[in-house]
């Protein structure tokens, strides 16, 4: 566990540990057991449905699965440290590189949003394609790709923000803001959801004074999150936010 949380700190966004109770524990004894072992309030997921059915039932068990969700090791763990950090540092290497097939000159379109500029991508996706006719099919395979991975990025901060996670989602929603410029493609959506937090409602600055008041609960509790004292805390944060999708996390703590 602590080693698959250290490669989750180390790598971020470009990995995903998805944690997996298997054990037939219901959720809450489950969690519990994870607070106590300071395992949660990180970026892994947790879950009791198996994404992949993996031999035998022994522990430890994992599964590695490839950018394209195809399982690519699987086994004991601790047998396969070298392996498993091989096989993560090649996914997210390849992850970073330009479609198969894309042609040489549009690497560096993708370089580029890989960078975080994407309405720069976008824009020499455009101009390659309209300058040199050879090009044209792939620079619009590839400005396809760019668009639908910004689709989901954008999806994701409207997700988090609908979902009570108001700073995180309008963070995110900057930062896209930020990258996409000078791309019309996605201007109006990001535009529409940063609007949507500024100009909030009463609903949504409540969610968002709600999630504040959270993140610096937890973060608190973080060591010692059954302490008599965090507990009434949550409690006390349960009642305050009632009607919050963070009221009822906190509620949840309790």
């Amino acid at each position: 566990m602590p080693a698959s949380l250290e490669l989750q700190r180390q790598y971020g966004s470009d990995l995903q540990v998805l944690f997996v109770e298997c054990q037939g524990a219901d959720n809450d004894t489950a969690e519990a057991f994870a607070w106590r072992h300071e395992w949660m309030d990180t970026a892994a997921m947790w879950t009791n449905e198996r994404p992949v059915q993996v031999e035998g039932n022994g522990l430890p068990k994992f599964a590695l699965l490839d950018t394209e969700g195809k399982l690519l090791l699987s086994g004991n763990p601790l047998a396969q440290k070298k392996a498993i950090e091989q096989a993560i540092a090649e996914q997210v290497k390849k992850a970073k590189s330009p479609p198969e097939g894309t042609p040489a000159p549009l690497s560096k379109a993708w370089a580029t949003f890989v960078k975080g500029e994407i309405g720069a991508a976008v824009a020499a996706c455009d101009q390659l394609g309209a300058t040199d006719a050879a090009l044209a099919d792939a620079a619009k395979t590839l400005r396809a790709e760019i668009v639908a991975r910004t689709g989901t990025r954008i999806a994701r901060g409207k997700w988090l923000i609908d979902n009570g996670y108001v700073r995180e989602g309008s963070d995110l929603m900057s930062a896209l803001g930020i990258a996409v410029k000078g791309c019309a493609d996605f201007d109006s959506a990001i535009v529409a959801e940063l609007a949507r937090v500024a100009l909030a409602d009463d609903a949504l600055l409540a969610e968002g004074e709600a999630a504040k008041d959270l993140a610096t609960l937890l973060k608190k509790a973080q060591e010692k999150p059954f302490d008599d004292g965090n507990v009434k805390a949550f409690a006390k944060l349960a009642k305050k936010h009632t009607g919050t999708k963070s009221g009822e996390r906190a509620a949840h703590m309790v």
